[in-house]
């Protein structure tokens, strides 16, 4: 059982994790963020590369939350984001070999967020913002592949580290119901109940195409069966109508993936532009099912609140419509409108990745995202027959969230990961711990 491998191997890192909350409890906020960064730097000292990895997925993972212990981790999370990078800058000669295509396909968009923060409304906030999301795209895929690169069962170990993770939010549920819920339904140790559905949903993704390269692992039936387990009740308890049909779209077009990308991308659209008028049959269907409580539907024609928040960003954006207001605009915005979204049952952000990047960005800085988008997945299309289905999960998702808009959240870097990943095709050399022999890399070309 590689479950139990894996909680060996790695026990003095779950030791170390373990700690962050536990001295978050007993100690000042201060001395809590010393002892992260501390230790953060002992594991960098190891060259460890794959429990570095799995500490920044912590730590990004930690400061989604609202738990008091792990209150440190908001401001933890940048002192380890900057070691982490100047790591790779100073030891470049290790991580020059690895092709960073996101970055490179992004790299347009990330130099114009640049200068949009010389017209942004907190010039110092912008800057930080902009910065610490071109070194997300910097770093992520690079520290992924020297983990792979330097410990061949890295993705074994980020399935259970996220299998583990999940369980100890359900282990909280249960212990302290109060403390796992919010507004009474599970978020577990993630901030609030969406966060846990995108989490699910990238995770889901992740995990499918590990599935695709690595099919001897899934003999390993009892590891298999603790992640479907934890995944499953918590996609269950979360109750996010967003995870559900982003993960359904996801398994539907693997499902048609031997069609033409343009016949895909066909139903894809129809299916996006269609959405609303297939909300309106929800709630029959639902009824039929008996999960008119489960899928909230006296909340679908408010979307949660969300078609308050898409329509008052829309309205903002034709104030700043071709430059944007720089990187933070779109939170400024929701902050001083606070008491007027309320009283039209909205608390939050923009809800939607695209209106939140158009606000901070512009015009131009959409379309410099959408060709940054196009561009990889013009690379990825001819390496991976999964790489549309990926893609498509995404977009609804970030549709739906803003968590595309920002960097230092525990979801970016999972994306960057996946692109990552669809960038090396979908056959890649095994470890021998697999008992499988290297496989002869031939992409498969829809």
């Amino acid at each position: 059982m590689y479950l139990k491998q894996h909680l060996q191997t790695h026990k003095d890192l779950y030791l170390i994790l373990i700690s962050w909350p536990i001295v978050g409890a007993i100690l000042p906020v201060p001395a809590a963020i010393g002892w992260a960064v501390i230790t953060f730097l002992l594991l960098l000292r190891t060259g460890a590369y794959s429990k570095i990895l799995l500490a920044l997925l912590t730590i990004l993972l930690f400061s989604d939350s609202y738990l008091k212990p792990l209150s440190f981790a908001s401001t933890a999370k940048i002192a380890v984001v900057v070691l982490l990078f100047l790591h790779i800058v100073t030891n470049f000669q290790k991580f020059k070999k690895y092709s960073n295509a996101p970055f490179i396909s992004f790299a347009p968009f990330l130099v114009y967020i640049l200068l949009t923060n010389f017209w942004a409304q907190d010039f110092f906030t912008a800057v930080q913002k902009t910065v610490s999301y071109g070194i997300m795209f910097f770093l992520a895929p690079l520290i992924y592949l020297k983990a792979h690169d330097d410990s061949k069962t890295c993705w074994k170990d980020i399935i259970m580290f996220y299998s583990v993770f999940l369980a100890a939010g359900l282990i909280l549920y249960f212990i302290s119901p109060e403390a796992g819920t919010l507004a009474d339904r599970f978020r577990g140790l993630m901030g609030n109940p969406n966060g846990m559905g995108t989490l699910l949903t990238l995770v889901a993704v992740l995990f499918f195409i590990f599935y695709q390269r690595h099919k001897t692992f899934f003999l390993d039936r009892p590891s298999v069966i603790f992640f479907v387990v934890v995944f499953v009740i918590s996609l269950l308890l979360c109750g996010s109508r967003t995870a559900l049909f982003a993960i359904l779209i996801f398994l539907g077009f693997t499902r048609i993936r031997y069609f033409s990308n343009f016949v895909t991308l066909g139903v894809f659209v129809i299916l996006m532009f269609s959405y609303n008028y297939i909300m309106t049959m929800v709630p029959e269907i639902a009824a039929s099912l008996g999960l008119s409580e489960y899928l909230r539907v006296e909340t679908l024609d408010e979307g949660s609140g969300r078609v308050v928040a898409w329509a008052f960003a829309w309205e903002q954006v034709q104030n700043v419509f071709f430059t944007g207001g720089g990187f933070g605009y779109t939170e400024f915005l929701y902050k001083k409108y606070y008491t007027y979204l309320s009283v039209l049952g909205h608390e939050g952000n923009a809800h939607n990745s695209y209106l939140t990047l158009w606000l901070d960005t512009g015009l131009l800085g959409i379309l410099l995202f959408a060709a940054g988008l196009i561009r990889i997945i013009l690379r990825v299309v001819k390496t991976s027959a999964y790489a549309l289905p990926v893609f498509y999960s995404f977009l609804f998702s970030a549709n739906f969230e803003s968590w595309l808009a920002a960097s230092l959240n525990p979801f970016t870097s999972l994306l960057l990961v996946s692109l990552t990943l669809l960038s090396q095709g979908d056959v890649i050399p095994l470890d021998s711990a697999t008992s499988e022999q290297p496989a002869e890399i031939k992409p498969e070309i829809q």
